[in-house]
């Protein structure tokens, strides 16, 4: 009897001990974000680096960079081979609890994970983004969605501009 309740005892042991999946993770209200710590920021330094984009036409590329503990700033910019044009500068951060996108705090994050962020806008109208990092990968999706409008931009490391100017 004793080996039974032993063998009941490891075998229940066992089970508990099993990962159970993670449960989803519902993003929060735009109108009352969750709040952040700066150090939350950290949680995307899976996007440091160079990236290139999949849509056509000239090569469309972004630079990411942790300028301090609350800014991660976005350098996008066009390459044709040879030169760069459309540049834009764009910056996430965290302040007052929370992290925005753009410099009017045009979007707001609801959700941050280690591998993926969702900003909702904080005007009418305006699209959702979504960043989600596929660690096995390398790579990560951005997606813009509206009600009306869904586009989806794949990006993967790449080689720092400097390296392609020599070329």
């Amino acid at each position: 009897m004793t080996k039974y309740l032993l063998f009941c005892f490891a075998l229940l042991t066992f089970w508990s001990c099993k990962e159970t999946p993670a449960a989803p993770v519902t993003p929060g209200d735009p109108n009352n974000p969750p709040k952040y710590t700066k150090s939350d920021l950290k949680k995307l330094r899976w996007i440091e680096g160079n990236w290139r984009s999949d849509v056509e036409g000239p090569g469309f590329y972004q630079l990411y960079t942790f300028s301090s503990d609350t800014s991660l700033n976005i350098l996008s910019y066009q390459f044709n081979g040879t030169d760069t044009s459309a540049n834009t500068l764009n910056t996430v951060y965290w302040t007052n609890d929370h992290i925005y996108l753009g410099p009017y705090k045009e979007w707001v994050a609801v959700l941050l994970t280690e591998n993926a962020i969702q900003l909702s806008p904080t005007r009418p109208g305006w699209h959702t983004i979504s960043w989600t990092f596929d660690e096995k990968k390398g790579t990560w999706v951005a997606e813009h969605k509206r009600p009306d409008f869904v586009r989806t931009i794949k990006m993967k490391r790449h080689a720092p501009l400097e390296e392609m100017l020599k070329k």
